[in-house]
Order: structure tokens, then sequence, then C-alpha cells
């Protein structure tokens, strides 16, 4: 979450600074073939920005459209932060971008503290990210104990490659008991899914069932 906040201000910065730098120095020319060379590609990539935050350029100076890039970017910003505290049940009434943002990392700590306490890791003196490192770090031997005792080498394999590996695994013993089950009631499972195995075989249950419930 974080992150997208710190890119989203990045991205605010480039698209300010790097054109007033430019233009400053388009400014400074002597001859209009040196200013003509200068502005077009400036001007160009105005407009690259401005098209992607869906702003017309139509008819407008380059004043104009760093201003409502500047504007764009601002509201997205707001809004980003405004989800994130939603979903923190962070109240937004009344405050500023500052002090939204600064609601929204004291929450996140409190969070990761919360985490890192229910996991036994020690948070005394460590930053949000050697917290997360640390949660990561036990998430991933947790995932690779998991996999040791479903059978799984989990050696050289990533928390998402485990968690697939898993996956694969718990499908199969599904798929396998599943087939069993259909086996015994005499249903054909070639070139089915599971999922419409299951269901041939929950429907065959419910009609044996309802035919002992009739009699």
């Amino acid at each position: 979450m974080l992150k997208k906040l710190t890119s989203l201000a990045l991205l605010g910065a480039i698209a300010l600074s790097v054109p007033v730098a430019a233009f400053a120095e388009d400014a400074q020319g002597s001859t209009t073939a040196s200013t003509a060379s200068t502005s077009h590609p400036l001007k160009q990539l105005l407009q690259d920005k401005a098209q992607a935050l869906g702003i017309s350029t139509e008819g407008k100076t380059n004043e104009q459209i760093k201003s409502e890039i500047k504007a764009a970017l601002a509201a997205k910003n707001t809004e980003r932060l405004n989800k994130a505290a939603a979903k923190l049940g962070i109240s937004t009434d009344g405050k500023t971008t500052e002090q939204l943002k600064a609601d929204i990392q004291a929450a996140v700590q409190a969070k990761l503290q919360e985490q890192a306490t229910k996991q036994g890791i020690s948070t005394e003196g460590k930053t949000n990210k050697e917290i997360k490192a640390d949660l990561k770090a036990a998430a991933l031997t947790k995932l690779k104990d998991k996999a040791t005792k479903a059978g799984i080498a989990s050696d050289g394999l990533t928390a998402k490659e485990i968690r697939a590996a898993l996956k694969a695994g718990h499908d199969a013993k599904k798929a396998a008991a599943v087939n069993k089950k259909a086996a015994k009631l005499g249903i054909s499972t070639d070139g089915k899914t599971t999922e419409q195995v299951f269901a041939e075989v929950e429907s065959a249950l419910k009609a044996k069932w309802d035919k002992k419930a009739q009699k």
C-alpha cells in the first residue's frame, strides 16, 4: 500500500519537475531553430502524460497542461488515500492530505506490530519495512512446513511456487477422492473435470437418498 503511495508521489514529482527544468533550458536558447528543437519533444512529453491521465490538450498552452496534470495527480493521490483510509477504518473528515497520510501510516504500523506479536516476532526498534520482512520470512517458513508435511520438496521455491504446489497437491487428492466415489456409483470420469464429476456424484447421491426416503 505504502509503495503505491510513494510511487504516485514520485510520478507527480517527475511530471512537474522534468518539464519545468526543461522549459527553463529552452528559454535560454538564442535561435528559433534551437527553441523549436527543444520545445517539441517536451510538448510531446506533456501531451503523453496528459493522455495517460485522460486530459485533453487541444488548444492548451504548456502551462495549462502542466496545471491540469498536477490537479489530476493530486486527485488520484487523494482517491488512493481515501480508499486506503476506508479499508483501515480511518475517518477522512476535515483532514489534509498530510494528516491522512500520517493516520494511514500509523494504522499500517499498528497492524504490522499486531501481526508480528501474533507470530512471536519482536518489533522493538524495527521499521515497518523490517517488520514486513520478518513477517514474510515467518510466512515462508510456515509454507515450507506445510509442504514438508504434504511430501512436497520446497527447497529453492518461492512462497508463490510453494502455494501453487500445495494447491496442486490438494486438487490431486480431491480429484482422487471424487473419482473413487464416482467409480462406486458407476459414473464415468472420462473427459470430465473434477467439478463435473463431483456434480454428478452429488446428483446421484441425492437421487439415492430421495429414493430411500420414499420407501
